[in-house]
């Protein structure tokens, strides 16, 4: 009995030894360069998952916030199950979404309005279309709300409409919440820092593989003065244009380890769509406004968690458009509509604020855009007119995803290294919906690498990638360096499959209006008809179109490609026999 004390003694006091120590040793740094949702969603994993303490760069000033509504960035993300593979990693920040959100299942899960351009048409009624949707009380504005909105259990076969900034400020609230609980590591944000040069710190002349150094300068300042960021890991969440990515594509070869992929690989390979440089900017009208109707019928007023189209009377190729309005939760807010066009439209030859409320009463004439008691206020119609918008990017991608430091094959070291999520090596129009959800797929992705897991399966890893590993814990852990190469090697195919989806997938859903877009959104329209057919008769056994498959979350980008490939090559073959 007393040698059983002894001994529970001993181990008491030895893990209270372990547990001391742990708090004494300085966390691992990381940083984070852009704060949209994927760096907010790697900086999350990082501090949470991994246990650093995560210093968030964002180049835009404090004033700019990115968890307000702005009409420039008025996007809005359907998070579909790839996606919610990142939000269900924190429970509370997943259920804050799905009550912010709308959700809709699949495609045609959410009420689509259809509005005729001629104004003595009436405007078809369409039914609601959401599986398991149940009819609830009427609301404040008297209108049958027909969805109910699942519990965070049922969801998880659901999209969900959320606006861009309350998908930041829901992330920023778990933030909050992480730094707040002290658990895991801290999170700071630094606004107004743009990042100038990514490189591995050097001492004596020699390189120095256990840290990353991060120069930013102050954005808002016209002295170019300068901070240093030190970190073991640095992630570029920085958009399309991506600085981080910038100063990997430049840096002399020889900076990092020899075992790393030469600079020239993140140099982004461009492909263009039929979708690709199409020209966007938004009108805002205000909230349930009201869309006259004919034949006597009451005016339709409009819900934010329905889908409206409305057309216009011009069809030419130069003059064709339609206005479109997403679904959002908040029946009170602004609804952002946007105007897709081809970049010579006429539109944006227009900057007078009184030629361009014409021009669109005159496309419109069902709607009341006049200056006295119009849908759209004068100032509003001030903004818009000189709004320049944004452009849709070519389909591009970075084969080089991540950077490493000379692994000494000390797993506990750490390491240094560099990785790339998001629009930074992959970009693309919205047409097939993958936008976001890739982004956070790339953070989860990143997640297993560090893990030590499988990058696209996140299951154990069984092969001789674990030669390096070293024994820590009782768990086989890999190093910094072969988890990013890890990474590196696995999800960059899966990158160049998204691509290939974004460039075939779905280019013409907006109606692109020159006759050459006409003629070929007929073939691509046949060629889905027929895979459907084709999937349809043979019962499976052919695989549907690739924007099809690509809702199945339990397929990677590249198996979605590969199957399409595969019919592809079936149709040549009978067109040839035949």
């Amino acid at each position: 009995t007393m040698l059983k004390r002894f001994l529970q003694f001993l181990l008491l006091l030895t893990t209270s030894y372990n547990t001391i120590n742990a708090l004494q040793q300085p966390r691992q740094q990381a940083i984070v360069v852009g704060s949209g949702p994927v760096g907010v969603a790697a900086s999350l994993i990082l501090a949470n998952r991994h246990h650093y303490d995560v210093t968030l760069l964002e180049s835009s000033p404090a004033s700019s916030t990115q968890t307000s509504y702005d009409p420039t960035k008025a996007f809005l993300y359907n998070v579909n199950e790839r996606g919610q593979r990142l939000t269900k990693l924190f429970p509370n920040m997943h259920q804050r979404m799905v009550e912010r959100s709308v959700a809709s299942m699949g495609f045609g899960g959410t009420k689509l309005t259809i509005v005729p351009a001629d104004p003595e048409k009436p405007i078809p009624e369409q039914k609601v279309n959401v599986p398991a949707a149940a009819e609830d009380d009427n609301d404040d504005t008297g209108s049958k709300n027909q969805r109910s909105m699942p519990s965070g259990e049922k969801a998880g076969n659901v999209g969900f409409w959320i606006p861009r900034h309350e998908m930041v400020k829901l992330m920023v609230e778990e933030i909050d919440e992480q730094n707040t609980n002290g658990e895991g590591g801290k999170i700071t944000l630094c606004t107004g820092m743009e990042c100038v040069s990514v490189l591995p710190s050097t001492k004596n002349n020699g390189k120095d593989t256990a840290s990353v150094v991060v120069t930013a300068k102050d954005a808002s300042s016209s002295t170019q003065e300068t901070t240093t960021y030190t970190a073991n890991l640095v992630i570029g969440a920085d958009g399309m244009n991506s600085k981080v990515r910038h100063c990997l594509a430049n840096a002399p070869s020889g900076t990092w380890s020899s075992n790393c992929i030469q600079p020239s690989k993140f140099l982004p390979k461009k492909f263009t769509s039929p979708a690709s440089f199409l020209r966007i900017k938004v009108l805002q009208f205000p909230p349930q406004f009201e869309i006259p109707n004919a034949d006597g019928k009451p005016p339709l007023t409009t819900f934010s968690e329905d889908i409206y189209a409305i057309r216009s009377v011009n069809t030419g190729p130069r003059t064709y458009l339609s206005l479109g309005l997403l679904p959002m939760k908040d029946n009170n807010a602004v609804r952002p509509v946007n105007i897709i066009t081809r970049p010579d439209h006429e539109v944006w030859t227009i900057q007078d604020v009184d030629t361009m409320r014409q021009y669109f009463q005159k496309a419109f004439p069902r709607l009341n855009f006049s200056k006295e008691g119009g849908l759209i206020s004068n100032e509003e119609w001030e903004r818009f007119a000189k709004a320049e918008g944004t452009r849709f990017p070519p389909c591009q991608y970075s084969p080089g995803l991540a950077v490493w430091g000379d692994d000494d094959g000390d797993g506990e070291s750490g390491g240094s290294g560099v990785a790339l999520c998001g629009d930074a090596i992959h970009a693309f129009s919205p047409d097939i919906g993958q936008g976001v959800n890739a982004g956070l797929m790339d953070v989860v992705c990143l997640d297993r690498a560090l893990s030590g897991l499988d990058v696209e399966s996140g299951k154990e890893i069984t092969d001789s990638n674990k030669n390096n590993a070293t024994e820590k814990k009782g768990k086989q852990l890999l190093s910094l360096a072969s988890n990013l190469e890890r990474y590196q090697k696995q999800h960059a195919p899966e990158i160049a499959g998204l691509i290939r989806l974004a460039r075939f997938g779905a280019p013409y859903q907006y109606k692109q209006p020159h006759r050459a877009d006409r003629v070929l959104r007929f073939l691509w329209t046949t060629n889905v008809a027929m895979r459907l057919l084709l999937n349809k008769v043979t019962f499976g056994l052919i695989q549907p179109p690739c924007i099809i498959l690509s809702q199945n979350a339990d397929l990677t980008f590249r198996q979605v490609m590969n199957r399409a490939d595969r019919t592809t090559a079936l149709i040549k073959t009978l067109l040839l026999a035949g």
